[in-house]
């Protein structure tokens, strides 16, 4: 099985260096060979820089070495380095000192001039610094660099309903035609979402980050509770079923408690509230339908908002015939029916219309 440890600059450095064991080697070379790379490390193309600057700060084995010149180039490089980074190195290599003969000692015959083992030794660790700050900082940009702005997700409905759950544990569930869009991960101080169209939420309660729903010109604002958002148009209402619920606009604000709903008015820019919560505010999601003594242009209006569906009236007279009776989880074709049963009308297909015509019995 391949080593699935990751590449860091150390194992760059020493590789770079000759002093990795055949393990370490072998990694390197598969690292370089599969051209791939993990968020966390080093890319093949920072490798290349850094082995060519290994190259540059490497003198040939058969010319003299001068350490001091050798250290100032190695300086050079490490504060060019922090140049770009404005990052200080904490750790120092100095050039050892380099001994002369004593005062009256007779010279002895030197050999050929050849590069000492320690000159060489200081070569390569000044060398492995430059390459281990310069690949560390690559890949600190890289991290910086590839970490993205808070990125979103955006949940459409058309004719078709959803439900999803959010990264703090809200549920949401979503009727037809609407769209809201949320973070993939929320701030630590709150949770913000956008919504057009219609959603119920179940707010998962958490005191230190406020729950905030930006629907048209209007804010919803809560920690823990359950509350419907209509905002097809710039007329936005919001029922609650638990819980408390602000409900605000640029001029007015207004704290809505269990089984209260109001509506924000665009054209006197307040917000209404509501004498009573409607009946079937919440029928999309819980699936139930209750009309008691409901005028029929009333179960029309209601009918289409939840089902999204385009039934019509045949006369002006039939929107005060009265209905009471009881839906739960039918399909809008059995609803027509027995609706149009109960108070003696005809039911007419036109295309994507449904209409009821008749006299009310």
């Amino acid at each position: 099985m391949a080593d699935q440890r990751p590449i860091d600059d150390a194992l760059l450095a020493k590789f770079l260096a000759g002093e990795t064991d055949p393990s370490e080697s072998a990694r390197v070379q598969q690292w370089l060979a599969s051209q791939d790379s993990a968020p966390n490390e080093p890319s093949q193309a920072d490798f290349e820089r850094f082995a060519q600057l290994w190259q540059n700060a490497t003198p040939a084995d058969e010319k003299p070495i001068d350490t001091n010149a050798a250290w100032l180039l190695v300086q050079q490089k490490m504060q060019a380095t922090e140049s770009r980074t404005s990052a200080k190195a904490d750790s120092v290599v100095k050039p050892m000192p380099v001994q002369k003969p004593q005062p009256g000692r007779s010279a002895e015959p030197q050999p050929p001039r050849h590069q000492p083992i320690w000159n060489r030794a200081i070569w390569r660790a000044a060398a492995v610094l430059v390459v281990a700050v310069g690949v560390g900082w690559l890949v600190f940009q890289f991290q910086n660099k590839q970490r993205p702005a808070e990125a979103y997700l955006t949940l459409t409905t058309t004719d078709q309903r959803a439900e999803r759950i959010l990264p703090d544990g809200t549920k949401v569930w979503l009727n037809h035609h609407s769209t809201l869009r949320y973070p993939t991960l929320f701030d630590d101080d709150s949770r913000a979402v956008t919504l057009t169209g219609e959603a119920y939420f179940e707010v998962m309660p958490d005191a230190g980050r406020p729950f905030r729903i930006q629907a048209r010109q209007t804010t919803v604002q809560v920690l823990g509770t359950s509350f419907n958002v209509r905002a097809y148009d710039a007329n936005v209402s919001v029922a609650v079923q638990t819980g408390k619920v602000r409900f605000a606009s640029k001029r007015k604000a207004v704290l809505l408690t269990k089984n209260q709903q109001a509506t924000f008015d665009l054209k006197g820019d307040t917000i209404r509230r509501s004498l009573q919560l409607a009946t079937n505010v919440f029928a999309y999601k819980t699936g139930q339908l209750v009309f008691d003594n409901e005028p029929l242009r009333d179960v029309v209006k209601t009918l289409n908002q939840v089902y999204n569906a385009d039934v019509r009236l045949g006369n002006e007279p039939l929107g005060s015939c009265r209905l009471t009776t009881r839906f739960d989880n039918a399909p809008l074709n059995a609803v027509v029916a027995i609706t149009a049963e109960t108070l003696g009308l005809r039911v007419r297909h036109v295309g994507r219309q449904v209409i009821l015509d008749g006299t009310c019995q």
